[in-house]
C-alpha cells in the first residue's frame, strides 16, 4: 500500500496558486475546482497534514483520520480523503475505507498516477475473498454452494469471492437447510445449519427475560392510597386520606427516557377548625351540619417522563393541568363564610409529582409517589377575615400502590 502523503513543496506550491487564481476563481464556471481557503486556513490545514502523518507513522489511525479530514475541510488537497482511506484500512474497516477512496476518485484532475494507484486499490478492496465457515448438527452433512458440490464435508470452511451465494447444507437423512449469504470486503461469513427429521429446523429463540421492560406494553394503569396535606390560603388542613388513579399511554422513547401522556383522578376528604369561633349559622338554614369537612376531586390531564435507575426500578416525573372541585351540603368554619348552600365551583389546578416503580413481574407493578403537589386558587364563598382563607390552596400528598403495564 502506497504510503501517506504529506504536504511538502506541493503543498507550498499550491498556497501560492491558490492566491494566484483567487481573481480568477470569481469568474470560474459552476464545473470549475472548488475554491481553496484563505491563506490562514492552508496554513492550518498544512500543520494538520503533518500531524495526521506523524500520527500515522505512530499507528495512531483515529487521531490521523482526526487529522486529514480537518486538513481537507480547511482547504487541503483532495489526497487528504485518500490518506483518509489509508487510515480505515489500517484499522480492517474497509466499508469506511472505500467510501473515502470512492470521494477521492469522484474528485476532478486528479494526476493519472494518483488516480491510477487509488483506483487500483479500491478494486483491491472490493474484491477481498471472504472465508465461508459451514457447520451443522448433527456434523457431517453435505454442501452443495452456488450449484456445486463441496468434497469436504461439514464442519468446513472455504474461500469465496465477493457477492451474493446461495448454500444448501444436506444431511443423509434427507434433512436440509439452505440460505443466501454475501460477502463483502473479505468479511468472515458463517452458516449453522441445524438438521433433524428430515425438516429443516431453526434453533429456538432463547426464553423472554421476565425483568427486561417489554415494548409492546405502552399502556401503564396505577392506583393508589395515601395522605393528603392541605393548605387553604393562610389556614392548614388536617391531614386526610386520599386515593388516586392514573394512567398513560408512552409516545416516545428518547434514548433510555420514556415519555408517555395521559391522565390523573385524585379524591380526598378534607377536615378543618373553628378557630375564629364565628357559629356555623346562616340566615334561613339555621345551625349547619357537618360545617367543616369536604371531599375534594380533582382530574389532570397529565405528561410523565421515566428513567431506569436499576434493572427493575423506574423513576417518574409527572406535571398536569387540570380542575379542582369541592363536593359539599354545609360550609362554615375557618374557611367559608356559613351557607347551606354553597356553591364552591371549579377551579384550574397545576400538578406536579415523582413516582417510583418496581416491576415485580413483566406487566406487574408496585408503585410509590413520594411527593404529589397540587396548587390551585380558592373557591367561591371563602372567607377572608377573621382568618384569610382566599389565597393559594396546595395539597400535599404521599401514597402507594400498585399497577399494570399493557
Amino acid at each position: 500500500m502506497p504510503p501517506v502523503r504529506s504536504n511538502g513543496p506541493a503543498f507550498r506550491w499550491l498556497c501560492s496558486v491558490a492566491i494566484a487564481i483567487a481573481g480568477a476563481i470569481a469568474v470560474a464556471p459552476a464545473s470549475a475546482a472548488k475554491p481553496r481557503a484563505k491563506g490562514g486556513d492552508l496554513a492550518r490545514a498544512r500543520a494538520l497534514d503533518k500531524e495526521g502523518a506523524k500520527a500515522y507513522g505512530e499507528g495512531r489511525y483515529r487521531d490521523a483520520i482526526r487529522y486529514f479530514e480537518e486538513a481537507y475541510r480547511l482547504g487541503g488537497p483532495a489526497f487528504e480523503l485518500w490518506n483518509v482511506a489509508k487510515c480505515y484500512i489500517r484499522l480492517d474497516e474497509p466499508e469506511q475505507a472505500v467510501e473515502m477512496l470512492e470521494k477521492y476518485l469522484a474528485t476532478p484532475n486528479l494526476p493519472k498516477q494518483d488516480r491510477r494507484e487509488a483506483s487500483k486499490q479500491l478494486a483491491a478492496l472490493k474484491n477481498r475473498p471472504s472465508t465461508l465457515s459451514i457447520s451443522s448438527t448433527p456434523a457431517g452433512a453435505e454442501v452443495i454452494v452456488d450449484g456445486k458440490r463441496l468434497a469436504e464435508r461439514t464442519p468446513l470452511a472455504i474461500s469465496i469471492p465477493p457477492g451474493r451465494h446461495t448454500v444448501l447444507v444436506r444431511s443423509d437423512s434427507g434433512a436440509s437447510y439452505s440460505t443466501t449469504i454475501e460477502a463483502r470486503y473479505g468479511r468472515a461469513v458463517n452458516v449453522d445449519a441445524l438438521l433433524s427429521g428430515g425438516t429443516e429446523e431453526r434453533r429456538p429463540p432463547p426464553p423472554d427475560n421476565p425483568y427486561v421492560d417489554d415494548d409492546d406494553a405502552p399502556i401503564a394503569l396505577r392506583g393508589a392510597f395515601g395522605l393528603m396535606l392541605p393548605r387553604h390560603g393562610e389556614i392548614g388542613g388536617a391531614a386526610g386520606f386520599g386515593l388516586m388513579a392514573l394512567g398513560t399511554y408512552r409516545i416516545a422513547e428518547l434514548g433510555k427516557t420514556s415519555i408517555s401522556a395521559g391522565g390523573l383522578l385524585t379524591v380526598s376528604g378534607d377536615s378543618w377548625g373553628n378557630n375564629t369561633g364565628e357559629p356555623n349559622t346562616a340566615p334561613n338554614c339555621g345551625p349547619l351540619t357537618d360545617a367543616q369537612s369536604a371531599t375534594a376531586l380533582s382530574l389532570f390531564a397529565i405528561g410523565a417522563a421515566s428513567y431506569p435507575i436499576l434493572p427493575k426500578v423506574r423513576v417518574s416525573g409527572i406535571g398536569g393541568l387540570g380542575l379542582a372541585g369541592y363536593f359539599v351540603d354545609n360550609v362554615g368554619g375557618d374557611l367559608f363564610v356559613p351557607s347551606c348552600r354553597p356553591s364552591p365551583g371549579v377551579r384550574p389546578a397545576l400538578l406536579l409529582g415523582t413516582e417510583i416503580a418496581y416491576a415485580a413481574t413483566p406487566h406487574l407493578r408496585f408503585s410509590a409517589f413520594p411527593l404529589t403537589w397540587q396548587v390551585q386558587p380558592a373557591f367561591d364563598g371563602t372567607r377572608g377575615a377573621p382568618r384569610d382563607a382566599s389565597g393559594v390552596w396546595m395539597r400535599f400528598g404521599f401514597a402507594i400502590g400498585a399497577g399494570v403495564d399493557l
